[in-house]
């Protein structure tokens, strides 16, 4: 018996750092996919495409909620806690996953990674002025949690670039201009998604039921996004989407509302509730890695030496990060340091 409780022990220690893994190795076949799914001349509009997406998921979460919570008579969450999952749902759904699906429009998906690897410094800024996350210049393990961080990002910046620089396609200002808009995008993107993070672990402290928080997320995001998307895209033909004419793009999004949206959202949620938002966060820069190798062993890309220097900087970074966050010694599983938000007077 002493066995078994040990091997669900070392489940549990695991399992964190195997749900992040999956949820940026989700995301990167998601964006891989929409990048041909949301082309210009398919017609589909990501606005539409982002709705029905967050639709199914949230359908998922409910139907979980129903199944499991329920039945444990969890509590009914408060005003407080109902207002801080809308503002929550606002900042991931029509400012994260709209903006970021919207510029796979003007951008490639390596591109888009790129820029959603600086979430990790943004999160691990913010969760430091938060009194989230412990940081001090003259301790070691902090510096390298930083440093480790930092190689993680300049190791994707070096795959993103090495990676666009053969295949990157220019117009003239047109190109331009909606290359600098799909930037803006993701950069709106990064800062809503980064401030979320901090948001869904101080309200997770003190409503710990991580389902029925991610749904009530959900809900509050999906109707937000739905009423974005019937503002700009009020004909009805933008929303019909048929088997026969479509497959691609409803395999998409049963993909992207149940797993990525769905599932593995509610394991991110989970991961920020136990680990933090700063450890969640650090798996950023592997939708980098993914999508460079889909790209390369599925789409049939080709492989330079400045991209495994990118992929090799990407690992090492990770590992120094976590290897450094296991140690320091004063970080407590699920409560770090007083937060400055919801904290009881």
């Amino acid at each position: 018996m002493a066995s078994i409780g040990g091997i669900g022990s070392a489940s549990m220690e695991i399992l964190p750092y195997v749900l992040m893994t999956l949820r940026f190795a989700g995301n990167a076949v998601l964006m891989a996919v929409l990048r041909s799914v949301l082309a210009p001349s398919s017609g589909v509009h990501p606005v539409v495409f982002a709705a029905y997406q967050q639709l199914v998921a949230t359908a998922v979460l409910s139907a979980a909620v129903l199944l499991v919570d329920l039945r444990k008579g969890i509590s009914r969450p408060s005003v407080e806690i109902l207002l801080y999952a809308s503002l929550i749902g606002f900042l991931q759904y029509p400012i994260g996953e709209v903006l970021l699906t919207s510029s796979l429009r003007y951008i490639t998906a390596t591109f888009q990674s790129v820029g959603l690897n600086m979430i990790p410094v943004a999160v691990f800024v913010a969760a430091v002025a938060c009194r989230r996350e412990r940081f001090r210049f003259r301790d070691g393990y902090s510096q390298a949690k930083l440093w480790g961080a930092l190689v993680a990002v300049a190791g994707s910046t070096v795959l993103v670039v090495v990676s666009d620089r053969g295949t990157a396609e220019s117009t003239g200002p047109v190109a331009d201009v909606g290359v600098i808009g799909g930037g803006l995008m993701v950069g709106a993107a990064v800062v809503a998604l980064a401030a979320s993070c901090i948001l869904v672990e101080s309200v997770a402290i003190k409503y710990p039921s991580d389902l029925t928080l991610s749904t009530m997320i959900s809900v509050f995001g999906t109707l937000q996004t739905v009423v974005i998307a019937l503002i700009m895209e009020r004909e009805l033909t933008s929303w019909r989407i048929r088997w026969t004419d479509n497959r691609l793009e409803i395999l998409a999004i049963l993909y992207g509302g149940i797993a990525v949206s769905g599932l593995l959202y509610l394991g991110h949620n989970w991961c920020i509730h136990k680990k933090g938002p700063v450890f969640a966060s650090a798996f950023s820069p592997l939708v980098v890695v993914f999508s460079f190798l889909i790209e390369i062993f599925i789409l049939g890309g080709d492989t330079q030496l400045g991209s495994v220097i990118g992929v090799a900087m990407v690992i090492v970074g990770l590992y120094l990060f976590l290897w450094a966050k296991a140690k320091d010694s004063t970080v407590v599983e699920g409560s770090y340091t007083k937060p400055l938000l919801l904290t009881k007077a």
